[in-house]
């Protein structure tokens, strides 16, 4: 941060919350309180002209600046910002961001002085910086990665209607919420075509979900056939074959339509695969298989290929799973794990579905302005007058039931229609293998559902009990459900307490009979979607074949935090912290492997592990889903006593918090990786148990009704019932664990491809980006934090041809001439290394000097009884245990004294220049500390750090760019924080 610095301000007044800004003063100061230096950054505002007709006018809508780029008109300003001599080292203050920039220079390697991203000399070029809207593809390429460079580039992206973008590993895809026509038959052959030829010919394409998809897939391939060969021509014999694709956001993101892209992309692939091996030879019986899905193995349409099966299974998980939100019209309610398996010859073998916690509640309380699950409302706006009379449905439309009116919200935002929804659902269902009795009887059901919902009840012949208010709704209900009324009715208003040998008939009130009500709806309803999703597995499953490899396409749930969260945004923010601390360590590896590539030091690098938010969720014995079990099965346990419980186990726990506030209202806080998000316990004893009353389950058996039949033993029940296959089984936070530590050992065994799906807005409109929501979601979905784990030993990397182009200056160069040629790398990395060496020498001399300075008794003394001069001189030289360090050897050596210093001791020092020193000293001394790791970990154990010029020349060439916080690799020079500082201040001066 030198004078004349381009940088982001973060401002209150800016919509994007940054604004540009320059460096227009530096001063040193002193803090008055503290006695310590302080550097105050005075910065005026910058304008960025997005149509000033160079380079960028070629995606910045013809030369027109489109209102997504425009910065928020403000006065013009000039501003301070106290910045500590440390954040100045590091380049790293939280309101003040170096800006991706360099100058007025052009030339290729030069960076965009708009954007800040690398361009080429031809501007013709694809792919090039000068024709890629926001200049780069990959975020990473970036010399300074922070919150508004990103911020930056994402919006001058999608400014262009580019909403795919790189992030290392990552492909960050934002929302637009309308039809761009990038996944048509050309694009698809477009990166079909690209994989074929060969990694080259792919990496020259931009992002895109199919590039992501069909990157995991030539992987995969690659992985298969290496396999075939006995992994004797395999670079690394451990690479796994089999991939996944992880994709995840909040609601509204587009993961279910990334999704949908991703499983199509793979579906092409897969024919055209099979399409060339019908061009080859004769097909085989196994490969007739998979084309034709009419074999004893499968249940599938005869007419229906497997590729298009799994497609199919989209629109009926859609109905079923999916709801209107606050935030998303179409909502997945569930996680979803679909695992494709394919033949060696990448030909579509089948595929699993596994689902995870689906939204029961949102069946009989879905929230203000939503909707409940989508196939209610399909059903009623779809139904024929023979399925209205058959079901008891006569003229009700969705406003006529409980379940579908107490939020008022019958319609979609997106027009799509729900009676043409429901034909797909009919006709997928039929692609499936669903009978037209099995469609009929989900009907039927969904019907039941409905009207279990407009149960009332009134008072019995006690006070403590009630029975039915004995109306339509209460006939319809029975006889859909297949169960006689009195059966129903005796289950829904009684239950049975076993106390000892003996069992006891206990009625039930009216609130309490509603809510057996409710566990009615939430149990059949998920047993019968967990029906559904076994049904698809029949027909996509195809046991005649043993699969070579897989790819594992994962939709889950991203981070939340509402005003109010409960025990389901506990279990899906546990998933996305374990989900993180894979991703982290697949981050940290990727680098180490750049790093290997690259022929650099690495070892020293450590990256953030979030293991103890995970082992306060989840821990065996100690864990908060071991202690709510716990509670779950203790007698007159509330979730009030939960509560209490958690406050007194995890009062030392530093990722969980409760002040007193929060415990008056049964709440407490967890730090995530993500940042602190605020639980209320509220409910949480009953939605781990989740189970249904034996009462219920034993009148569930009873019933006429064939589909009651497949859902019951799928339904989590109080007690396992003799001889019926009902399943009494774990709570649902060890049940959840159990699933999710099994999609992690799934991951674990892939390699994974990221794709993370951002929201532009809340209003789910198009054009419009609101930059906070975006960074609330890239941190939320380890975007940022990946960041950080990329860059936490390296952050400033360039190209070689780049580094010369920038630093030129400090091998004695001019403007004039043809510095590309004249300036080779080596020399001028060795010049550098020298000057940045021989600085530190300079004050590896002026910490000692001050060290052999010190008055006798001046260090004992009390602060009290020096002058503010002396105790901040007395500061530097108590750091002086650095130059120990810095050079690996004893105790300074004497030299000469400053002549400031006389002795009559530190009374007589002079104020000014005192001042002007210690904050030298205060500003520098730490980069000796950064310095001295870099040169333990780039030499050998024993040799020392070289005190004059014959010892530094006597080094080779790798230890001498460690000692100026550099490293050389084949295509990059590597900067450490401390290293580009040095560097860059160097740069300035010249």
């Amino acid at each position: 941060m030198e004078l004349g610095s381009h940088v982001w301000l973060r401002s209150p007044h800016s919509q994007w919350g940054w604004v540009p800004a320059i460096i227009s003063r530096k001063e040193t100061e002193v803090c008055p309180k503290t006695s310590r230096a302080l550097i105050r950054l005075w910065l005026r505002n910058e304008s960025i002209d997005y149509s000033d007709g160079g380079s960028d006018r070629k995606f910045s809508n013809g030369g027109r600046s489109s209102p997504l780029l425009d910065m928020t008109v403000i006065e013009p300003f000039e501003t301070s910002v106290e910045v500590d001599p440390e954040q100045i080292k590091l380049a790293d203050h939280p309101d003040v961001k170096i800006r991706n920039r360099s100058g007025e220079r052009r030339a290729k390697g030069a960076t965009n002085a708009i954007t800040g991203l690398l361009e080429e000399e031809d501007e013709d070029v694809t792919g090039s910086a000068a024709s890629v809207p926001g200049g780069v593809d990959d975020l990473i390429s970036l010399t300074h990665l922070h919150e508004p460079a990103i911020l930056h580039a994402l919006r001058v992206r999608y400014a262009n209607d580019v909403i795919y973008t790189a992030t290392g590993p990552i492909l960050i895809a934002v929302n637009p919420f309308k039809d761009l026509n990038q996944y048509g038959k050309d694009m698809v052959d477009r990166y079909r075509q690209a994989g074929e030829a060969g990694v080259d010919s792919s990496s020259k394409l931009s992002p895109h979900v199919y590039k992501t998809a069909d990157g995991a897939y030539r992987a995969m391939m690659r992985g298969v056939e290496e396999k075939a060969m006995g992994g004797k021509s395999r670079k690394n014999i451990d690479a796994p074959a089999d991939q996944s694709i992880l994709v995840s956001g909040e609601s509204g993101a587009g993961k279910t339509v990334t999704t949908k892209f991703v499983l199509s992309y793979l579906a092409v692939l897969s024919e055209s695969r099979a399409q060339y091996g019908q061009q080859m030879k004769s097909p085989s019986p196994s490969a007739k298989a998979l084309n034709r899905r009419g074999g004893k193995n499968v249940n599938g349409s005869p007419n229906m290929t497997i590729e298009q099966q799994v497609l199919q299974s989209n629109p009926i998980l859609e109905s079923f799973g999916n709801a209107r939100t606050i935030r998303n019209d179409n909502s997945s309610r569930f996680g979803k794990y679909i695992d494709i398996s394919f033949q060696g010859s990448g030909q579509l073998a089948g595929a699993v579905i596994e689902t995870y916690l689906l939204e029961k509640v949102r069946l009989v309380s879905p929230g203000a302005t939503e909707r409940n699950y989508h196939i209610f409302y399909e059903l009623l706006a779809s139904a024929t007058p023979e399925e209205r009379k058959r079901n008891f449905l006569g003229e009700k439309t969705a406003a006529d039931f409980r379940l579908l009116s107490q939020t008022g919200t019958f319609d979609r935002r997106d027009g799509v229609s729900d009676s043409e929804m429901h034909s797909n659902l009919v006709r997928a269902m039929g692609g499936m293998g669903f009978k037209a009795d099995d469609v009929n009887d989900l009907m039927r059901f969904v019907s039941a559902v409905l009207f279990c919902g407009e149960i009332s009840f009134e008072r019995g012949g006690t006070e403590d009990s009630c029975k039915f208010v004995r109306d339509d709704a209460v006939a319809a209900a029975s006889k859909l459900l297949g169960v006689d009324v009195d059966a129903l009715e005796s289950a829904m208003t009684s239950r049975y307490v076993q106390a000892g040998n003996e069992r006891i008939h206990k009625p039930l009130d009216a609130a309490q009979a509603s809510k057996a009500i409710e566990s009615l709806i939430k149990a059949t309803y998920g047993a019968a979607f967990d029906h559904v999703v076994r049904h698809i597995n029949g027909s996509i499953h195809c046991t005649s074949l043993s699969p070579a490899a897989h790819i594992g396409v994962l939709d889950i749930f991203g981070f939340e935090s509402f005003d109010s969260n409960n025990f389901e945004q506990l279990c899906i923010n546990y998933t996305n912290e374990a989900l993180q601390q894979q991703f982290n360590r697949f981050v940290f590896k990727l680098e180490q492997e750049e790093y290997r590539k690259e022929g650099i030091q690495w070892e020293f690098i450590t990256f953030p592990d979030n293991k103890d938010v995970l082992d306060l969720i989840d821990k065996r014995h100690t864990g908060m889903f071991d202690l709510l079990d716990e509670q779950c099965i203790m007698p007159r346990s509330t979730d009030e006593k939960l509560c209490r419980y958690f406050y007194d186990r995890f009062k030392s726990n530093v990722r969980f918090t409760a002040t007193p506030a929060q415990q008056v209202d049964n709440r407490f806080s967890i730090e995530h990786y993500a940042g602190p998000v605020e639980y209320s316990t509220n409910g949480w004893l009953e939605k781990n148990r989740d189970h249904l009353p034996t009462a219920l389950v034993k009148m569930l058996h009873s019933s006429t009704f064939s589909l009651m039949a497949s859902i019951v033993p799928l339904i989590r029940s109080e007690e396992r019932v003799s001889g019926r296959g009902a399943i009494a089984t774990k709570s649902v936070g060890k049940q959840f664990c159990g699933q999710l530590q099994k999609l992690r050992q799934r991951i674990d065994q892939t390699v994974p491809h990221y794709i993370r799906c951002l929201k532009p807005n809340d209003g789910l409109v198009r054009d419009r980006f609101e930059p906070r929501n975006i960074v609330e979601q890239l941190r939320h979905g380890g975007v940022l934090e990946a960041v950080r784990v990329s860059r936490a030993g390296f952050p400033t990397r360039y190209a070689h041809d780049v580094f010369v182009n920038r630093y030129y200056i400090l091998g004695g160069g001019t403007e004039s001439g043809q510095r590309k040629q004249k300036y080779e790398l080596k020399p001028l990395v060795e010049k550098i290394a020298l000057e940045v060496w021989s600085a530190d020498q300079n004050l590896v001399r002026a910490l000692e000097a001050a060290e052999d300075a010190t008055p006798k008794g001046w260090r004992g003394a009390s602060s009290t009884d020096l002058s503010p001069a002396a105790a901040r001189l007395r500061g530097a030289v108590n750091k002086v245990s650095a130059v120990n360090r810095f050079r690996g050897k004893g105790p300074g050596i004497n030299i000469s004294r400053f002549p400031q210093i006389k002795e009559g001791g530190p009374a007589t020092i002079s104020k000014r220049s005192t001042s002007k020193r210690t904050s030298l000293l205060a500003s520098k001394r730490d980069l000796l500390d950064e310095s001295a790791a870099a040169w333990r970990t780039s030499v050998h154990e024993g040799i020392g750090r070289p005190t004059n010029k014959g010892e530094f020349d006597g080094l080779d060439f790798n230890s001498r760019c460690a000692l100026a916080g550099m490293q050389v690799g084949k295509t990059k020079v590597f900067l450490r924080r401390g290293g580009f500082y040095r560097i860059e201040s160097k740069r300035s001066g010249r």
